[in-house]
């Protein structure tokens, strides 16, 4: 079964639109990725600098693979100067799934 991965940012002010910007160049390589099945990018309505993505990976051993990836090609690195904290991970098993 796929896992859920979802990222927080934190950007700075006025920074988010910056950071989609940059997540839209380099999505393309992620979805490429072993095992990226689907990404999704949210943008708070309540707080103007928070960011949500949300991938699901084959498995999670494969998203972990894939950040470290990101970290050799220096993109972590250019993401990270535009946050106010380092990047939020979370890993989800889906549950159960309701839809019309």
């Amino acid at each position: 079964m796929s896992v859920q991965a979802t990222n927080t940012f934190s950007t700075n002010p006025g920074q988010a639109r910056e950071l989609v910007q940059a997540l839209r160049q380099v999505l393309p390589d992620t979805l490429a990725h072993g095992g990226c099945e689907e990404i999704r990018i949210w943008c708070d309505q309540d707080d103007p600098d928070s960011v949500i993505s949300l991938t699901r990976w084959a498995t999670r051993a494969d998203y972990e693979a894939y950040l470290a990836w990101r970290g050799q090609t220096g993109d972590t690195a250019m993401f990270r100067e535009m946050l106010v904290k380092p990047m939020e991970v979370r890993y989800y098993d889906e549950v159960f799934r309701v839809e019309r």
